[in-house]
């Protein structure tokens, strides 16, 4: 099979190198972050097994996307007249939907691998907070009913299912509407359920007793989903076009784009706790005459504060306690208060949170 480089919006090695660069990237920023769990907390958690899914994920789907560009390019040449119609191009579309299907299902589990990460993260920030907890596992089961759900719209939009893989045998209005179906469903519900991870700490984070950029902080940390957001609606629009023409160069940079920028701002969380270590570390060496404030502060924080890491039942404290039922909340408190946040009334999410 003859196979032309340069047609389609982006000649074949440019998209090639699109794919790889992203995911090379990707996989840089899990290697960083997973150095800095082992570094600040000496083992790793669910979240980061999550993102360790995700990136093993994406591999696959960049794998794939190589094998199937030989086949997507034939296409577009044919397309663009650079060569003559032939038998050949029956092969060469089912070559392309053989691989098409699996890319779709492994781009939708890349993103729902990041937001399983932010839950684990969320299971560990709300253990102590019946309320919070509540949510959270309504949260939980949504999310994974709205991925059973992209699975779904899939294999309905075409009918029947053997059909999706055979040369123009999707073409029926009622399949076209199916397949346009699937791809608002899975949008609208990517971005629904990244919109309600980004909500659920808003009120935590409004009730923590620190400074104003201290939220904006966390506040930005939380709302990193609003990248992945951007991307997802991007995508969409190169799907959604009119008289159902789909530019599937750029359909292919953009989900590779959406779904690497997700692994990537699934891992920024734990660069926060790289920045913050830091921070307390040159506040210690730089104030090193007011032991007496920070003796006061220490008791205030006693009073008021349960660092995150505390809730850790593999984590020894420096005293070697283990937390346990009948522990008080003055037991749980560390004499740090680089590692605490006074709260008013829910909890205390220290530099741990994102260790």
């Amino acid at each position: 099979m003859q196979v032309p480089k340069s047609v389609g919006s982006l000649p074949r090695q440019s998209l090639l190198a699109v794919v790889w660069t992203s995911f090379s990237v990707a996989c840089l920023l899990v290697i960083l972050r997973t150095a800095i769990r082992l570094k600040y907390m000496a083992r790793l958690n669910m979240e980061d097994y999550w993102i360790f899914l995700a990136l093993a994920t994406l591999l696959t789907s960049a794998i794939l996307q190589t094998i199937q560009e030989p086949s997507l390019y034939y296409m577009l040449a044919i397309e663009a007249g650079v060569i003559p119609v032939s038998a050949q191009l029956i092969t060469a579309v089912e070559n392309y939907l053989r691989f098409e299907f699996p890319i779709m299902v492994l781009y939708w589990t890349v993103l729902w691998c990041v937001k399983a990460s932010f839950l684990a993260l969320y299971f560990k920030l709300f253990q102590e907070l019946a309320i919070y907890r509540r949510v959270w596992y309504l949260l939980a089961a949504v999310t994974l009913f709205a991925y059973a759900g992209c699975w779904i719209s899939l294999a309905t939009s075409c009918h029947p299912l053997t059909n999706f893989f055979k040369f123009e045998q999707c073409n029926t209005a009622k399949d076209i509407w199916a397949s346009r179906f699937s791809v608002y469903y899975s949008t609208a519900i990517d971005i629904f359920t990244d919109l309600c991870m980004m909500a659920m700490p808003i009120k935590l984070i409004y009730n923590l007793q620190i400074s104003l950029k201290q939220k904006a902080g966390l506040v930005c940390v939380f709302s990193l989903c609003l990248i992945m957001i951007t991307f997802s609606i991007i995508r969409a629009r190169q799907v959604l076009v009119d008289q159902y023409f789909v530019n599937l160069v750029l359909l292919q940079i953009w989900s590779t784009l959406t779904s690497s920028i997700s692994v990537i701002v699934g891992c920024l969380p734990a660069f926060k706790s790289l920045i913050a270590n830091r921070a307390a570390t040159r506040s210690k060496h730089g104030y090193p005459s007011g032991s007496g404030n920070k003796s006061k502060q220490n008791s205030n924080l006693r009073k008021t504060s349960i660092p995150l890491d505390s809730w850790s039942k593999e984590k020894k404290s420096p005293s070697g306690w283990h937390p346990s039922g009948t522990d008080s909340q003055e037991e749980m408190v560390k004499p740090d208060e680089a590692n605490a946040i006074i709260v008013k009334n829910d909890v205390v999410s220290g530099t741990s949170l994102f260790a």
